[in-house]
């Protein structure tokens, strides 16, 4: 039986007028692709803002500190779950002023709305799949952080991948003379943003990860601040990778990692946690079906020992106490 993805569209914030068409459309596209992986029914509203920030802040409570600016460049869109089952989903996406030129203005705004779309379906496989880690009222021990941090940065490579699917069906490059046409790529769209982005952070990484330890151990940051500092610049870096190798698998070449595999940032640390998911994601599909999500899910969660080993190799490790606290160890 097929499934019913309701779609509502909303303007504001001087957004600019007549992409809802455009939204439409896509919905309409994806919503093919939805009923074929088995994605449970759906109510979707696309937010088309001229002001990013207010709209996100505003759409969810934990968003409320919400800021655009990111390593890897300015979030110009953003998935957030009403529910936590993701049965009710809000995207958010930055309809400004329009300053490209129109061709890559379509491919950009196109790879936006599919990128987060592929979050909202995930996150809905996710849930009915029942492999989305459970809520807790205490902090989360660095095994069920490292799990979380694997499937979002999986999530990114994933939905990145399936938007550079429909920007080839839908987009053409047709060089100049006597050149055969081909489908227009993510690499045509992105080009090298991310990996420059990932290779300006590989000294944030190293020495610097092992520096904020030190800071930690030497009395010049308290410990919530090294620990939180290291979770979510992990997360981060994971992210960029992930952004960046999409991009390179995008345009034919060898995987990111490869061309950096001599500094210690790699050497070390990222390479033996990116190496391992990066294997379970060329050996699965881009869109996982129902009935194999929780098998494909786990398998990237589980990916989440190598983070949890990467931080131990810092000193850093974690667990509960009796009373289920979170008592952290540095060494």
């Amino acid at each position: 039986m097929s499934a019913t993805y309701a779609l509502t569209v909303i303007e504001e914030h001087g957004a600019r007028p007549g992409l809802a068409g455009f939204i439409e459309s896509v919905h309409s596209m994806i919503s093919v692709v939805a009923d074929e992986f088995d994605v449970p029914e759906l109510e979707l509203t696309v937010v088309l803002t001229g002001d990013i920030t207010a709209s996100i802040r505003a759409g969810s409570e934990i968003e409320r500190d919400f800021t655009p600016e990111r390593s890897g460049g300015i979030v110009k869109g953003k998935t957030i779950c009403l529910v936590r089952d993701f049965s009710k989903t809000v995207i958010v996406l930055d309809a400004g002023d329009a300053v490209a030129e129109e061709e890559l203005e379509q491919a950009e705004l196109l790879h936006l709305v599919v990128h987060e779309y592929g979050h909202a379906l995930i996150g809905r496989l996710r849930a009915a799949a029942g492999t989305r880690p459970p809520k807790t009222t205490r902090p989360k021990t660095p095994e069920e952080v490292a799990a979380i941090w694997a499937y979002k940065a999986a999530d990114e490579f994933r939905c990145d991948q399936f938007s550079n699917m429909l920007l080839g069906q839908c987009i053409t490059v047709t060089p100049s003379g006597d050149g055969e046409s081909r489908r227009f790529t993510l690499a045509d769209l992105l080009g090298e943003g991310y990996r420059d982005a990932f290779a300006c952070l590989l000294d944030d990484v190293h020495p610097g990860w092992a520096d904020l330890v030190h800071a930690y151990q030497t009395h010049q940051v308290g410990l919530d601040e090294m620990y939180e500092g290291l979770l979510f610049g992990t997360a981060a870096m994971l992210k960029i990778i992930a952004h960046a190798d999409a991009v390179e698998e995008a345009g034919g070449n060898a995987p990111l990692l490869t061309g950096y595999a001599d500094h210690p940032a790699v050497r070390r640390l990222l390479g033996p946690v990116w190496a391992p998911i990066r294997e379970v994601l060329d050996t699965t599909p881009t869109l996982l079906p129902l009935a194999d999500f929780a098998a494909g899910d786990r398998a990237i969660q589980d990916c989440g020992q190598y983070i949890v080993a990467m931080w131990a190799s810092l000193g850093v490790t974690g667990r509960l106490t009796e009373d289920d606290q979170l008592y952290i160890s540095v060494r």
